[in-house]
């Protein structure tokens, strides 16, 4: 039991453990190297997954080469400046939240930077608001109680009630689950060393004997949908605590709660509400934790080519060889890694590679819809004190129902470098619930009067708490599905791969193609920025041998980042 758990989770490996250094500065834009090359591992995408498998690679000194079709590396994570008369707005193009990340912690991302001994400069806060149904709901991290508080006072006693039987309920899967780090877990024999040997015999007996009783005759496992375990719970879907689960799973995967990993969301509770926990704002946003990783990648020799597009996967004698780039050049590799989307590597094989359903290339896997986005730079006189994050829920009965749930985040009131003195910038964004279809076809004036339409959900949704926001406003632009298929390199823009859990289980790392593996949102543990760093760690541990991650694992725990 304990072992299939192990191999159920994610990986991660290192060679030399380096002390973190710390940069406030923005990504720079990375020039193009010299095209045509060999490297040990060629990696197609700077998304968090690619750089991560490519900055460990790096650090057990691997040569690694990185291509990236964008000007600029980070994939979703990338972002983008705009200049302007009160001056320049620095925007988030993905992700904008973070937890785990400003100190040593479980999460895999934090693991990765600890790994390979580089990380931006954090900040960090403990409180975001929602406007719910039931009115305004302040989410506390690190404090079980408070959040009991919101729960009583607006679903009454029977919430505040739900919550302890949850707590209780989920405590054995949170220590299964969170007992062994990320970083010492292995999806080969090699797991028996790393993790098995050093982590599992430190697992509560007890707690693992309730789990076998109370949850697996119950039918919950961990790659089984988090709604088992409030099944199991007693908690009935008309619950305030079902329904707040219900949108942190969506948040968390683009999925209900019926059907997102038990794992995933376990661990969540686990880390969010432990006593102290804390959420985290990279200074220099999302694009500062790439740069970190591009720094790890390149102080041991590594390079990444921006506007490096690949056309193909060369395949020779049945094994992945290297990439052949669109100007026609080749980086020849004995490891290729593939941090693209399922359906775009798919296509960049030969028509002769068979045998991917079920696998890392299974081009049908079902795909999350897309997003809308508001980037909007304002005026912040007298609006002082914001909150970091503002999540609105309109309807409890469908977290997956278009328009319904608004993210909306001002990065600014931590990271005074991201706009200019007296400004603030915000990025609000419908979470993959944004059909595609809708916008495919139109013609540039219909695209323009369709983005001025949609917007106004995103609009009215900044107005709950800053009703003059368009007034304010000095610049903002709408982001729509193709954006996100343009400039993200996503087919139909979308989020990631939505395998149902409980039905079907993301794929692994290895391909059916010799010397090529796979990262990032299409593969296990899935979407959100902790899994694709998980899924960079499971690619580097399938490729780098025992005894370095051995090494690795015992100076992280001299260095005081690894119990």
């Amino acid at each position: 039991m304990l072992s299939s758990v192990v191999l159920l989770l994610v990986a991660c490996t290192s060679d030399a453990f380096i002390t973190p250094t710390t940069h406030s500065t923005r990504a720079p834009q990375l020039s193009a190297a010299k095209r045509d090359g060999t490297s040990d591992c060629v990696v197609i995408g700077s998304g968090l997954g690619g750089l991560s498998a490519a900055a460990l690679l790096a650090q057990y000194g691997y040569s690694v080469t990185v291509c990236e079709s964008h000007d600029r590396i980070g994939g979703c994570a990338h972002g983008f400046e705009r200049r302007t008369a009160a001056g320049t707005f620095h925007f988030d193009s993905g992700p904008s939240l973070f937890s785990g990340c400003s100190a040593p912690s479980s999460n895999p991302l934090r693991q990765v930077l600890d790994a390979v001994g580089e990380t931006p400069e954090w900040k960090s806060y403990n409180e975001w608001t929602m406007y719910v149904p039931e009115g305004v709901f302040r989410v506390k991290s690190g404090d079980k109680r408070a959040f009991e508080a919101e729960l009583r006072r607006l679903g009454g006693a029977s919430a505040a009630a739900d919550w302890r039987q949850l707590l209780a309920a989920n405590e054995a899967l949170a220590a299964l689950v969170a007992g062994v780090p990320p970083i010492a877990l292995r999806a080969d024999v090699g797991a028996l060393q790393t993790a098995v040997s050093s982590y599992v015999p430190k697992l509560d007996p007890t707690l693992l004997a309730r789990f076998g009783a109370d949850f697996l005759l119950k039918g919950v496992d961990p790659s089984g949908p988090f709604s088992r375990v409030l099944d199991a719970a007693g908690i009935k879907p008309t619950s305030l605590v079902y329904r707040w689960f219900d949108f942190l799973a969506f948040a968390l995967s683009g999925l209900p709660v019926t059907e997102t990993s038990a794992a995933a969301v376990s661990f969540m509770i686990k880390e969010f509400f432990a006593d102290g926990a804390v959420m985290d704002v990279p200074m220099g946003g999302s694009p500062a934790i790439a740069a970190a990783l591009e720094r790890a990648i390149t102080k041991h020799g590594g390079e990444i080519l921006t506007k490096a597009h690949v056309d193909e996967i060369i395949v020779e004698d049945g094994a992945a060889v290297g990439a052949r780039l669109k100007d026609g050049s080749e980086r020849r590799a004995t490891h290729v890694v593939s941090n693209a989307p399922v359906w775009a590597t798919a296509r960049l094989l030969p028509a002769s590679v068979h045998g991917t359903v079920g696998s890392c290339l299974d081009a049908t896997a079902p795909k999350t819809p897309s997003f809308l986005h508001l980037h909007c730079g304002f005026d912040a006189t007298g609006l002082d004190p914001l909150a970091v994050h503002h999540i609105i829920v309109r309807d409890w009965s469908d977290v997956t129902a278009n328009d319904n749930l608004v993210f909306i985040s001002i990065p600014s009131v931590l990271d005074k470098d991201a706009a200019p003195a007296g400004h603030h910038v915000l990025h609000a964004y419908l979470p993959a619930t944004e059909p595609y279809a809708d916008w495919v076809g139109l013609d540039r004036e219909a695209y323009r009067e369709k983005k001025e339409e949609r917007g106004e959900v995103l609009w009215k949704a900044v107005e709950e708490f800053i009703p003059d926001i368009r007034e304010r406003a000095v610049y903002s632009s709408i982001g729509t599905p193709l954006t996100h298929e343009r400039f993200l390199r996503r087919p139909e823009g979308t989020y990631g791969s939505a395998w149902p859990a409980g039905k079907q289980t993301f794929p692994g790392h290895a391909s059916p193609v010799d010397g090529l593996y796979c990262c990032g949102d299409s593969t296990f543990p899935g979407i959100g920025v902790p899994a694709v760093c998980g899924s960079g760690m499971a690619v580097a541990h399938a490729i780098a041998p025992v005894d370095k991650h051995l090494r690795l694992l015992d100076e992280m725990r001299r260095a005081g980042t690894l119990a």
